[in-house]
């Protein structure tokens, strides 16, 4: 099963398994974009306040997002779109060599927004609800089951469905309160500052 980097850990302390649903295509398309100006700036999270998210504008409509806990910094790209009204964040790698997460290998995650005010309230697509789910109807969505060949705990799904089919497979789901069961949130600590 695939490790969440140390922020999201955190982020995410109800989740014991410490896994995240990777995906090798992204769950967007440039027509799902939609910029939220909203999550800009930083902010901490209500359950470990030595953890920092800043949102910083990168292009036309996506963030960067770097992640700082234990002084340790992760920097992502974070795409907003929206799916039937709804808005979520694709997290993926930026170009550098020296950033962890996701993994090597070309990989999105999921993390849907719930708000964005007074505080933000994320989730990510359950790994362990997606994992029985795949484990009981393998065709439910496609995947690939990563097995690095240690112990089979290490073993993990990785998504190979492409973003029209992970989409269909999200909308179908938007109301299984299973898929979202790990929500966190995210307190403004300071507003972005404006460009001049």
């Amino acid at each position: 099963m695939k490790k969440i980097p140390f922020c999201l850990v955190a982020a995410l302390a109800a989740a014991l398994t410490g896994c995240v649903a990777i995906s090798v295509y992204p769950f967007y398309t440039e027509e799902d974009a939609a910029f939220e100006p909203a999550l800009l700036g930083i902010w901490t999270n209500t359950t470990a306040p030595d953890q920092i998210w800043q949102f910083e504008r990168a292009g036309q409509s996506a963030y960067r997002l770097t992640c700082t806990d234990d002084g340790k910094p992760s920097v992502m790209q974070a795409q907003p779109f929206k799916l039937r009204g709804e808005l979520f964040l694709d997290l993926s790698r930026t170009n550098s060599s020296e950033e962890p997460f996701p993994p090597g290998i070309p990989s999105h995650v999921l993390l849907r927004v719930f708000q964005t005010t007074p505080t933000a309230r994320l989730a990510t697509l359950k790994y362990d609800w997606l994992k029985e789910m795949l484990e009981k109807d393998p065709k439910a969505l496609r995947h690939h089951v990563v097995d690095p060949g240690k112990k089979s705990e290490d073993r993990y799904f990785a998504l190979t469905a492409d973003t029209d089919e992970l989409q269909r497979f999200v909308i179908k789901h938007l109301k299984t309160e299973a898929a979202w069961a790990d929500k966190f949130d995210l307190k403004l600590k300071a507003q972005a500052s404006q460009p001049r």
